[in-house]
Parts: structure tokens; sequence; C-alpha cells
């Protein structure tokens, strides 16, 4: 209280001390003064003890009165009268501290020094009268009497075009005093004031109330016209007084608004970039492929980079496009990714080739060519085509006894072949084992049809 009652004999000898030297300045400012109105955000800074009572910065509002009162051309000092609404937001929902927002009576004497015509630095003492507490949380049960009814704080901020009629400020609040009763529960704990307020004055009274006497100003004779680039229209009103322009354009010439050379009134795209060929617009893409009809091959029909803007060919017309067609220079079907299906024929000749268990030996070694003469036609007519011999057996034996065999029948079935005509280079050789069997290998029959070889078309 001690602190509090100097603080407000300082402010009193200070604004009586103030009204004597502003009737000093008199003469060249006046008193001001108006409303205001901000935002306050603000929290209690906690010292001493504090385990789980920190706050978090809290949003208000103020709106009050001011009174300006010049000292000299740099100098003033500025009461206000603020209604002040604080509001308080602990960061823990169950620390049980005072959640929601007391309402003060704030009392701003602040002293400003203008940097220049729009900023003025401003700093002063602020007492805070506590007016009403209200809880926003059922768990906060606080009250007024917990709280210093006058607490003191500095201030310190910016403010901006103080000689309008419309002013922006912001500051600072830093408390000095404890603001905590010896009612409040909080024992030991010290709460101050924090915050920043920003916020509008609007000045309703006061001005300069003399003025600097203006220079007489010569009569001058008036000045002939001038149109430097001869476009009809007069420099002072020539926005482009050197260039030859239109009136519709203030005097400049007409505009290129996307610097492709073509001036907006012969442009048909005047805001996209492009050529004389086709008005100021970009070249065409008919068909929309990405590729400009100057570039395209196809240019009605829409086709790929690759293709220079053509679609992709089908070389062996089988409706499969080239870059889809395993076999691009051999009529297929789509099923078989254009290939042609000559699986059925191959199984076909394939069903030759039997052999006895655990062996390499064929069944029918004295097959007739006759019987793969389907397998030599198809290799002449396809040129690109070979074939994968894969051998397989039973389930008679190991795996590991299994593997090598299937594939020493595998061989077998290549060297037979190769003797009937076919050349070595278009065939190879795999060995699969037991697995994939066609029949059931627990009888006999089973077995022996187990014991085969496929072909397998490669193109």
């Amino acid at each position: 209280m001690k602190l509090v009652k100097n603080m407000l004999f300082v402010a009193v000898l200070c604004f009586f001390s103030l009204q004597i030297s502003a009737q000093a300045v008199a003469k060249k400012e006046s008193i001001s003064g108006g409303i205001l109105g901000a935002a306050n955000n603000s929290l209690f800074a906690l010292k001493k003890n504090v385990v789980n009572n920190q706050y978090n910065l809290g949003l208000g509002y103020a709106a009050g009165l001011w009174l300006n009162i010049p000292i000299n051309k740099k100098w003033s000092f500025e009461p206000q009268f603020q209604y002040n609404v604080l509001k308080y937001a602990p960061k823990f929902s169950n620390s049980g501290q005072l959640s929601g927002t007391i309402q003060y009576q704030s009392v701003p004497l602040l002293m400003k020094y203008k940097l220049n015509n729009d900023v003025t630095i401003l700093a002063g003492p602020q007492v805070d009268f506590t007016n009403k507490l209200s809880n926003n949380d059922a768990a906060s049960n606080y009250f007024k009497g917990q709280f210093e009814s006058i607490t003191t704080t500095v201030t310190g901020g910016l403010e901006f075009f103080s000689g309008k009629k419309l002013q922006v400020y912001a500051r600072y609040m830093h408390g000095l005093s404890d603001m905590k009763s010896l009612t409040n529960p909080n024992i030991g704990v010290q709460y101050f004031n924090r915050g920043v307020q920003a916020g509008l004055k609007l000045n309703l009274f006061g001005s300069k109330i003399t003025k600097k006497s203006e220079p007489i100003k010569p009569v001058v004779a008036p000045v002939a016209a001038v149109d430097t680039d001869k476009d009809g229209i007069n420099d002072d009103q020539d926005k482009c007084p050197t260039v030859a322009g239109l009136a519709k354009y203030n005097g400049c010439p007409v505009p290129d608004t996307d610097n492709d050379g073509l001036n907006d009134e012969q442009d048909k795209c005047p805001t996209i970039a492009g050529i004389a060929k086709y008005s100021g617009c970009p070249i065409p893409d008919t068909d929309n492929d990405g590729i400009n009809d100057e570039q395209d091959k196809c240019p009605t029909v829409a086709g790929s980079v690759n293709f220079a803007g053509c679609p992709v060919p089908d070389t062996d017309n089988d409706g499969v496009n080239d870059e889809q067609d395993k076999c691009p220079s051999v009529p297929g079907i789509a099923a078989n990714a254009g290939c042609p299906d000559i699986a059925p024929e191959l199984t076909r000749v394939a069903k030759i080739f039997y052999f006895y268990t655990g062996t390499t030996k064929l069944a029918n070694a004295t097959t007739a060519k006759s019987k793969i003469v389907p397998v030599i036609n198809l290799m002449k007519q396809y040129p690109t085509l070979k074939l994968e011999v894969e051998g397989y057996t039973d389930n008679t034996g190991s795996d590991e006894i299994n593997n090598a065999l299937s594939l020493k029948r595998a061989e077998a079935a290549v060297q037979y072949l190769v003797k009937k005509g076919l050349s070595a280079d278009r065939l190879s050789a795999k060995g699969f084992g037991s697995a994939n069997p066609v029949a059931d290998n627990k009888t006999e029959k089973g077995r022996a049809l187990n014991r085969r070889v496929e072909l397998v078309p490669k193109f």
C-alpha cells in the first residue's frame, strides 16, 4: 500500500506540473483526448513454491478514456482511465487455481516521446483497482477478497499515427506487486500480472491551434502546354510523356500484358504468351495429347511423345499395341499378351515323351518323326520362337534325386528334338522334380503321366 500511495502522489505532482508546462506550449499544441478500445492478452506469473500452478495467456478486452497533455513538440503526458477485463487460464485443468476473469479499473500514467509524425514511444506506471471476479470453472472457487484491491504495474510500448484521428498502440504490462491477499489459499505463492494490450484510440477533440504562416506564393505566368511525345496528350496529363501513346491508356502505348510481342488489342490471348501466327495465342494442341500441333505428326488423334504425337503402333495388327505386345511382329491374342496361342499344339506334342521310373530313357523312343511335325512347322512359322523344355518326375525318391533327374529328362527330350531336326540354339532345358503333378501319384498310371516333359513357348 505504501508503494501505491507514493506512486499516486508522484502521479498527481506530475499532472499539475505538466498542466503548467502545457500552458507554456499552448501556442503550438493543445490538449487532446478521446476514447479507446483494446484487446488484452494476459496471465498470472507465479513465483515461489510453484509446482503445477502455471497459467496460459488468456484473451480479454478494455475500453476507456484518454487525455494527452503536451509538454513540448516531442514530449507529452497522457493519463488514461480504462475498464479492463483480464482472463486467467491455468495450464492444468485440475490445478484448482483461479480460472476466469478479473475486472479492473486501471489508470495508466504514460509519458510519451514522439520519434516522428507516425511513431511514438510510451512508458509509465499503471495503478489497477480490482472490481469484480468471475469463475468459469466450478472447481475454481475464488473470490474478489482473495486478491489485493489496489496493485501497481509498469508498462511500455509504441503508438502509431499519434497526430491522426485514429491511432494504433501496443504496450507490455509488467506487474510490480503481489496480487494475492492474505486470505488467498495459495500460501507462499506470489501472483504478478503480466500481459500485452493492443488497441485503437479515437481522437475526439484537440489539435494544433496555430499554423505557421505560409509564404506568399509568387504569381507565376501560365506555362504553355508541352507535349513531348507529340501524341496529343499534354505532359502534365501523360503518364508516358516521352513515348507516344493513347488517351485510353493515359498517354502510354497499348500494353502487352503477356510480353509476347503482340499488344493486347491485337492479342486474342492477352494474358498467355503466344505467337503472331496464332494471334497471340500459344500453338494449339487439337487432340489434347500434350504435344502441340506443330510437333504432332498426328495432330487430330491423341498419341504418345515416343511416337511424335501418334498412337502407339500395332505392327502385327493383332489388336495389341507394340508397347504391350510381347510378340510385336507376330499376330497373337490379347489374353496371351499379343503372342499366338500355340500352347495347345505344344501340349499335344509333349505327350509323346514318357519315361521309365528312375531313368531318363524314353518309354516310346521309336516315335515317328511325324509326331513332332507340328512343332517343326511352328518353329518355321515363327522364326523368333524358342522352346523351353521342362522336365518332371513322379514322387518316387527324394527331391534332391528328382530335381536332378527331371533336368536330365528335359535334356534327353532336347536331344531327341534336335535329332528330329530342330535347331539346338532354339531349345533350352529346365528340371522341376516332382512339382506340379498332372495326375495322382498314388497309382501307377498317375505316376507314369507325371514322368513327363512340357514344351513352353518363348518369343
